[in-house]
């Protein structure tokens, strides 16, 4: 594999964009945004990102064949905090991997933990080639430390190959101390949900794979009472997730559905947002470290967004919830773990055949459960 690439300095990022890189198809911008984000404008031929290398990684937009599939949300750029709920409008957010989810009563720690506005020194953008073709990528490393506890670096690598609408995710996890690193991710991709979209994916339709977990709205307001009569409906029937209809369903605040996965031959589990043209949002995960996948849906009127598989190690509850559960993975010491997924647009083609080849899992799977 061969990899040329120029490592960012702070002095790059300024109110008067810098063209970094152009080759081909590909180029990188390096500019700042009013709020004092550095961004990243990336693109190929069809695609075109903006990656906040100084600001965990984050990819805040993402457009496909002129198509803006990134959630509606109240920020129209990124703000400079390390806030969660004070900066979320992006698509994709890094989540770990000390907790992934809410903290519990008793507990204390940063929501989604210290990924989502890690800073990362080295962080580059650069051209290359492997055996699948050319590709422009962008990555970085971060480094946390925790006295007697954790030393580990995270190492992400986006990957845009040429022609390409669906980008890879490549992240190396390195275990620095001389014990074992028990660690939760997760991977917060958050798209634009559209109306009468069906949520197409690669999990038995049971409750025994497929388990909501709606918020507990207390009171009596018009929201709350959507809601807990939604809950009942989703726990009887998970499957009416499936087609996005707001008429009929509540996704306000926000809700949650944790599936567990059903893989191909190459270990790979597959979700998409068939829009109602025909065409799809897409994710694909290797399910070997990353076996559960986080549908999350809110659409409240300002915001309107749904994950349509976040790839994790467990579920949405508490650190003491996953370790509990052994819903975590562990490194040994000094020894690394590779994370990979997938994401991007489908036409209506390619959608179609990504549609048969979850079919196809779900049939050779159903098909083994009944000689069992």
């Amino acid at each position: 594999m061969e990899l040329t690439k120029i490592n960012f300095k702070p002095s790059f990022f300024s109110d008067r964009p810098i063209e970094l890189l152009s080759d081909g198809e590909f180029s990188a911008v390096a500019f700042r945004y009013e709020t004092g984000v550095c961004g990243l404008k990336i693109r190929n031929k069809n695609c075109n990102m903006v990656v906040l290398p100084y600001m965990g990684q984050q990819i805040w937009f993402a457009e496909f064949h002129g198509k803006n599939l990134t959630q509606k949300s109240i920020f129209d750029q990124p703000q400079n905090t390390t806030k969660f709920g004070d900066n979320y409008g992006g698509l994709l957010i890094h989540c770990g991997l000390t907790n992934i989810n809410c903290a519990d009563e008793g507990e204390d720690y940063p929501l989604h933990g210290e990924l989502p506005f890690a800073y990362y020194p080295d962080t580059y953008v650069g051209i290359g080639r492997d055996e699948k073709g050319k590709y422009l990528v962008v990555g970085g490393t971060y480094v946390y430390r925790n006295s007697q506890e954790y030393h580990y670096s995270y190492s992400p690598q986006l990957r845009l190959y040429e022609n390409s609408t669906v980008a890879e995710m490549h992240i190396d996890i390195h275990n620095r101390r001389k014990s074992p690193l028990d660690y939760m991710f997760m991977c917060h991709m958050n798209w634009l949900a559209v109306e009468g979209s069906h949520i197409v994916y690669s999990a038995i339709k049971d409750k025994e794979h497929i388990k909501p977990d709606p918020p507990i709205l207390e009171g009596d307001s018009e929201r709350a009472i959507k809601m807990r009569e939604y809950a009942k409906r989703i726990f009887d029937d998970p499957m009416i997730a499936d087609v996005l209809d707001s008429e009929s369903q509540c996704n306000d605040p926000e809700m949650c559905i944790n599936i567990k996965y059903e893989s191909d031959e190459e270990g790979w589990a597959h979700a998409m947002q068939v829009m109602p043209e025909g065409d799809s949002c897409y994710v694909r995960f290797k399910t070997e470290k990353l076996p559960y996948a986080l549908r999350w849906l809110c659409r409240t009127g300002d915001e309107d967004g749904i994950g349509i598989a976040l790839p994790t190690t467990g579920t949405n509850r508490s650190t003491k919830y996953q370790k509990e559960n052994h819903l975590y993975n562990t490194i040994k010491p000094g020894e690394h773990e590779e994370l990979r997924f997938d994401f991007g647009y489908l036409d209506i083609e390619e959608t179609k055949l990504v549609k048969q080849h979850i079919e196809e899992i779900l049939g050779k799977k159903m098909i083994s459960r009944n000689l069992e």
